[in-house]
């Protein structure tokens, strides 16, 4: 088990597909048009967000001013946030080339959609069967620390604040009891909403400014 360090660690999560089991009739819609069978949830973790944010900001100059590259229209949104649905394949190889140095680790937790489970263990809940999963997926993540900072890129409102900063508490009190021994971290509710679907978008630039 790693020892604790004193340093911030700085988490940036995001989700893929949604928590949507049934529609408004009650009928079973997994699988179904714009309905997903899994939701992904992950993170990226590093206790340097400025020099991520500093190479995807030269990255992205590098580009503006690509004379192949600069004319093609979805490089506009490339400009404000990567993100590998919109992006050109010759901007995600840049990308690749230049994330697979970086400094950060990623983890992520894939939940199978259930009815059964849905509806006994979360009551038929969708907040109650995402909170789970983000309770899981921080599980062993929040010991190593001293400091904790945890940003959502989705899902972000003051109504759905406390229910994750529960599911946050939940995972850190399931550490506890499993390998009796307290974690002692001061940011582990430092928990900050992001409007936005890129992951590494400038959540980097929100936390690196130092």
């Amino acid at each position: 088990m790693k020892k604790q360090t004193q340093k911030t660690e700085y988490f940036f999560v995001d989700e893929s597909g949604d928590p949507i089991f049934y529609n408004k009739y009650g009928k079973l819609i997994i699988g179904d048009e714009g309905v997903s069978k899994t939701l992904i949830l992950g993170f990226i973790k590093t206790d340097d967000p400025r020099s991520i944010r500093l190479a995807l900001a030269k990255l992205r100059d590098e580009i503006s001013k690509d004379a192949y590259l600069k004319d093609i229209p979805s490089i506009k949104k490339s400009l404000v946030a990567f993100h590998a649905k919109d992006d050109t394949p010759e901007v995600k190889e840049k990308v690749f080339r230049l994330i697979k140095d970086l400094n950060f680790s990623a983890e992520i937790y894939v939940g199978r959609k259930i009815p059964d489970m849905f509806n006994k263990k979360y009551e038929r809940k969708e907040y109650k069967f995402y909170d789970d999963l983000v309770s899981k997926l921080f599980e062993n993540k929040l010991h190593t620390s001293s400091n904790n900072e945890i940003y959502f890129a989705v899902r972000g409102s003051t109504v759905r604040q406390q229910p994750l900063e529960n599911a946050i508490i939940q995972a850190k009190l399931k550490f506890e009891k499993i390998f009796n021994r307290a974690v002692n971290t001061k940011g582990l509710l430092n928990i900050i909403f992001l409007m936005t679907r890129c992951l590494i978008k400038d959540t980097a630039k929100i936390a690196g400014k130092k």
